[in-house]
């Protein structure tokens, strides 16, 4: 072999490994969409969040307003818009309700079929979920789907949500889940609701040394001095926890006495 055909192989060979390297992975997505695995339309529709989910949690201590709301799906550009409310009026306990958006990019059959019908709705951008239609939702096969990391805290906190009664330890997994892995923008509105329903189902299961360090942790993390930063807990926020503080000290003092 001559040097000028050696040099010509071993410039066109890097291109060579890379064209194989793609058969190999789309032979590999069409054997995954075969299965059921994935979806034939998920790999090229991924770019970013497609609904928000409007959620609160079933406690019977949340407003009408805001109860009316729990459901409610929006697209992006609704919740973009400068006079967006995600309420039909205002929050009637004035901010002291738990509430979640939760943004997802849905690639799994369930999600996908609302994204269809959010999109279908026209100029309202919204629609609402029933109870049933939300719980078919999250039961949907998500873990599978190629927006299993982008979605997975918005829908590990919304089951939390419904599901505090049923199943309280899996609420506080996906709570501290939420607290503690919530570096993407889409993901940091989950964090201030994740705190404020972790003290609360701690409060209740009687965990009170748990809910206090809870509580202390949630003030480190949000100093009052400093400049303000989004996502950050509202000063009605900060109330509600400064007083679970306040009422958490005194019966573990209570408890030791």
């Amino acid at each position: 072999m001559s040097g000028s055909s050696a040099f010509v192989i071993s410039n066109i060979l890097p291109y060579l490994c890379g064209i194989l390297a793609l058969l190999l992975l789309w032979q590999y997505h069409q054997k995954q969409v075969l299965t059921g695995r994935i979806q034939s339309i998920d790999i090229f529709d991924r770019s970013g969040i497609r609904i928000y989910v409007f959620a609160t949690p079933d406690d019977g201590q949340i407003c009408k307003a805001c109860w009316e709301a729990n459901g409610m799906v929006y697209l992006p550009s609704q919740v973009a818009n400068k006079d967006f409310v995600p309420r039909s009026g205002p929050c009637a306990n004035s901010g002291r309700c738990t509430i979640v958006m939760a943004g997802m990019y849905g690639a799994w059959l369930e999600a996908r079929n609302v994204v269809h019908r959010l999109r279908a709705a026209g100029r309202t951008g919204s629609l609402k979920l029933s109870a049933q239609e939300l719980s078919e939702l999250l039961k949907g096969n998500w873990e599978q789907s190629v927006s299993a990391a982008t979605d997975r805290l918005a829908v590990l906190m919304l089951a939390a949500l419904s599901g505090e009664k049923k199943n309280p330890e899996a609420a506080i997994n996906a709570y501290r889940l939420a607290i503690r892995e919530a570096k993407e923008v889409h993901d940091l509105p989950l964090v201030v609701p994740a705190y404020l329903r972790l003290a609360e189902v701690l409060v209740n299961m009687s965990r009170t040394d748990e809910a206090l360090a809870l509580v202390q942790e949630f003030e480190e993390r949000y100093p009052r001095e400093g400049r303000t930063r989004p996502y950050d807990p509202t000063e009605t926020q900060r109330g509600l926890m400064a007083i679970k503080k306040s009422r958490l000290k005194t019966a573990s003092v209570g408890r030791r006495a």
